[in-house]
Formats: C-alpha cells, structure tokens, sequence
C-alpha cells in the first residue's frame, strides 16, 4: 500500500476543467462570427448553442457509460482529440460561403466540441474526486468553478488575442491548447487502485427517499418528473441570460467582455447555493433560488426600460447565480432523493434536462430578440415567466 500525492490531481483536474469550459465562450465568439457572417440572424446562431447542449449531455451519459470498461485517461485523451477537430473544422469555415459555413459550425462547434466536452466532463470530475472520499464536495466545487470561470479568461484572452490575429486563427490555437492539456491529463488522471491509501470516506447522509433507486425506478417516480420540469425551466431562464451575455452588453453600449462576468458568478453560485442546501436544506434553497431569479429579470426588464446597463447587469448577474447554483441542487437532491448506489448515472440522466432546456431557451429568446429588432425586452420577461412558473411547481416537489 502506498501513499499517493493528491495535489497533483486537483491542478490538472482544474486544468482541464478550464479548457472544457472553454465551449461557453460561445457568448463571446457568437458577436465575433456574426461580424464575419452578417448574413446569419439570431435564430440561426443560437442553434449552435442548442447542438452544443445536446451533444454534451450525450457525451456526459456517454462517458459515464465508456468509463466503466474504458480507462479515464483514454477518454480525457479522446475529448481533446474531439475538441481540437471541432475547433479546428470552425478555423477553416469558408467565409466566402455563409450558406456552407452554417451547418460546419454545427457540426464543429456544436457536435464534435459539444459531445467532446462532455465526455470529458464526466471522466475530470469522477477521475479526480475518486482521490478526494474524505472532500469529494469540495472538490467538486473547485473543479466545477475553474469549469464556470473559462468562459470568462478565454474570452479576455480570445480578445487580447484579436488585435493582433484573425478570429480563425484564435479557434485553431484554442483547439491546440485544448488538446494538449487534455491529453497531459489524460496521463495522470487515474482511478486509484488496491495499492494506493486514501483518507475514509464520510459517514454517507441518509437517502431521503428511504432507498437506493435504479435509473428505471427513478423515473417512474412523480418527484423525479416534477424535479425535472422545475430544472428544465431554471436552465432554460439560465441558458437565456448565458446565450446571450455578450450580445447584451453591446446592444447597451458596453464591451462584450462585461457580458462574460455572468461566468464568474455562475461559478460563485456553484459554491454559494451549495453552502445553501447544507444550512438550509433542498426545498428552502429551491424557492430561494426561484426568487433570486425571478428578481433577475425584474432587474433586466426594469434596466432595459430606463436604459440603465448596470441595473441590467446587476439582473445578469443574478442570473448567473442562479443556473451555476441549479447545477448543485441537481448534484446534492439526486443523491438525497435517490441514494448512492445509481448516482452516476442518475445525475447523468437528470442532466439530460440540458437537451429540452437549449432548445426552449436560446431558440425562443434568438425569437423573440428578432421579433423585437434586435431589443432584449421580451426575452428579460420570459425570464419572469419561467422564473414564476418554476416557483409554482416547487410546491408539489416531495421525497419520493
């Protein structure tokens, strides 16, 4: 038996949970290519934040399925390998044809990153907390904010990176430096195996539920169905604000960099509604963060009237809160509700509410945006609607 160092495993965890990140830089890089490509409207570019949803919740369900027979270093290595062809396939779109350009981005960014992200995703976030017994909750936070704050660095470098270089040529360096550090941590991170000592476990919390739950027995329950829906409308108010950040911050005057703060409190909310479910429980975080939301947009409908920006970001903000923190409550309720046993694949399959939800939110906000002319009034009041609605369903929410 052997002692291992863990520290190793955090910084590359953190490491490639950054470069991961990486794909919700797509506020920033979406006001980018709409200058290359004014020909393509609003509906037509937030489809590949929709392609870009899907495709990481199957690559999510899809490595959690490999890793049982495929070692994690391999699929962090195969995630790279996706996420330098999705990246580079977006270097070489042909800007002399917008029409063929359209469906490449799809399949680049939206399905070859998309489903390489997740895939990768799920192999960092088990690969490194298997060392962590003794921590696991707060390791998953660390690894789950350096995931929330890339958009944020890549952006500010992406735009560093623009005075002095084409936006293509920024794609086909980040792909390159997504792959290299996906491939390094694919040669260190690891499960550990009989040789290696680990600090004990915690005493695991009692399932709410009363037992463990398989994926099939979870989903013939009515609390699983009412969760769902409540997530479903909580991602999909999210992915509004998130879609959209940076064109919001221009279409007010500001820099589109402003607009990817919403990164970093989404990141802070991870940490922030965590600590909220350990004081507060699960149904007073839930209708916590249902007010903050609901407060979120009656901030950016107010702001956008009186066109004030600030009022209008401090509601963005806001916003970011609430989806990073959805993200915990999903984590901590699937394994209170449903137990231990199944959680992998249980958290795997209650994230695949990140499908419906990247089609109704960006598909319907890109709608309504250009219904309005370009104004972001009525997608700010969806976020009400959605927000109240959502506020509603936690009522009937009970343990199985």
């Amino acid at each position: 038996m052997k002692k291992q160092s863990r520290l190793q495993f955090v910084i590359i965890g953190v490491l490639a949970m950054l470069m991961l990140g990486s794909i919700y830089a797509w506020s920033y890089f979406k006001t980018a290519l709409a200058a290359q490509f004014p020909m393509w409207n609003q509906k037509q570019l937030s489809l590949t934040f929709t392609i870009m949803m899907i495709c990481f919740a199957i690559g999510g369900l899809s490595g959690g399925k490999l890793s049982s027979f495929i070692r994690h270093g391999r699929l962090a290595i195969f995630s790279g390998c996706l996420m330098l062809v999705g990246f580079l396939g977006v270097s070489f779109l042909p800007v002399e044809n917008a029409s063929l350009a359209l469906p490449l981005l799809y399949i680049f960014y939206g399905g070859f990153t998309g489903f390489g992200v997740g895939i990768g995703y799920n192999v960092v976030l088990a690969g490194v907390n298997s060392w962590f017994p003794d921590r696991d909750g707060f390791i998953s936070g660390v690894l789950l904010t350096g995931f929330g704050f890339s958009s944020l660095i890549i952006s500010l470098i992406a735009d560093a990176l623009l005075a002095h270089m084409s936006l293509f040529m920024v794609f086909r360096m980040l792909g390159i430096v997504c792959a290299v550090v996906l491939v390094i941590s694919g040669f260190i991170i690891r499960i550990p195996g009989s040789e290696d000592t680990l600090p004990p476990a915690k005493k695991k919390a009692a399932v709410e539920g009363g037992k463990d739950y398989s994926p099939g027995e979870m989903i013939r329950r009515k609390s699983f169905w009412l969760y769902f829906l409540w997530n479903l409308c909580m991602s999909a108010t999210g992915m509004l604000v998130i879609n959209n950040a940076s064109s919001i911050a221009l279409f007010f005057g500001a820099a589109a960099t402003i607009g990817m703060l919403v990164s970093v409190f989404n990141s802070g909310g991870r940490l922030l509604i965590g600590a909220c479910m350990d004081k507060f429980g699960w149904k007073t975080t839930m209708f916590l963060d249902n007010g903050v939301i609901i407060c979120a947009g009656l901030l950016m409908t107010l702001g956008s009237r009186l066109n004030l920006f600030p009022v209008v970001l401090i509601g963005m903000l806001l916003a970011g809160i609430c989806y990073g923190g959805g993200i915990t409550i999903q984590a901590s309720l699937v394994r209170s509700f449903y137990g231990n046993r199944d959680y992998a694949v249980n958290f795997s399959t209650c994230n695949l509410v990140s499908v419906p939800a990247a089609i109704i939110g960006p598909m319907i906000s890109a709608a309504l945006v250009d219904a309005a002319g370009g104004a972001f009034g009525p997608t700010f009041l969806m976020v009400v609607g959605m927000g109240a609605f959502s506020l509603v369903i936690n009522f009937f929410i009970r343990k199985p």
